[in-house]
């Protein structure tokens, strides 16, 4: 049995709706505020970069919807919509999330797929552990390795390039429940080695490099979006299907390929 490595701290869901009116008495300030939308949106911990960049370009053109992102895995995520939290835009991770998603009728709109990503192995900078594949993680037990746990997208993947490179009896030291904080343990330098996204990598690209992992790009993960059930509900499909536009936009095409995803337009 392999040593553990300590757990990340577990990712805190905040899902926010806000009643989008001011209560103070100043008409100038109640005229500004009574029409505005807030429309929550749900995504992978993996796009936290990105959409954190098209929440901002979003509401510059519509000043009267406030977009609230909330980031987890992509199975943490459809817990707590099917455990009543409230959210308008579903981004997941893998298609199989965003299934699960459908069949438990939290999603009713036909997803989309905007983007796809491939695995990399996140090392420290400047690789000095000199860790050049798979074939290491497996023949140097001293090297302190992590991965996300199977149920996360990233961890489904895992699973399935182990399996594909013959590998799949490799013993991490520790799984992790989402991507960003498989990513932190080598950031943290508690972990010599990670098997994240490429994605990951290019946002942390200061603090850890990246190993091409071989047939990696053969399994890349599609990324999927879609207005929910919840936004259906309550009026707030128009505002979230704006959003998804944006999204699928070739304005959002762009930044999702400058983060290091595969744009699907």
């Amino acid at each position: 049995m392999k040593r553990l490595v300590g757990l990340a701290a577990a990712v805190t869901l905040v899902a926010a709706s806000l009643a989008g009116c001011s209560g103070g008495s100043d008409a100038k300030g109640a005229d500004a505020s009574q029409d505005r939308t807030t429309v929550t949106v749900f995504a992978a911990a993996s796009l936290k970069s990105t959409f954190d960049r098209l929440e901002r370009d979003f509401e510059k053109e519509h000043p009267h919807v406030d977009i609230v992102l909330t980031f987890a895995g992509s199975q943490d995520l459809v817990t707590q919509m099917d455990a009543g939290a409230p959210a308008d835009v579903f981004a997941s991770a893998s298609h199989s999330w965003m299934q699960k998603a459908k069949d438990k009728k939290l999603v009713t709109a036909f997803p989309e797929v905007f983007a796809r990503n491939s695995l990399e192995l996140a090392v420290a900078e400047g690789n000095p552990k000199r860790i050049e594949g798979l074939d290491d993680l497996a023949a140097r037990p001293e090297l302190v390795t992590v991965r996300c746990a199977s149920a996360v997208p990233c961890g489904e993947l895992t699973d399935r390039l182990l399996k594909n490179a013959g590998l799949d009896a490799i013993e991490f030291d520790t799984e992790q429940n989402s991507v960003t904080d498989t990513l932190g343990l080598v950031v943290a330098g508690e972990a010599d080695a990670a098997i994240v996204y490429q994605t990951d990598i290019a946002s942390a690209e200061d603090s850890v490099d990246g190993v091409e992992l071989a047939g990696a790009k053969r399994l890349a993960n599609t990324y999927e979006i879609a207005v929910t059930k919840e936004a259906e509900t309550a009026n707030r499909s128009e505002a979230a299907q704006e959003f998804v536009d944006l999204v699928m936009s070739h304005e959002g095409q762009m930044v999702l390929e400058d983060a290091g995803f595969a744009p699907v337009k």
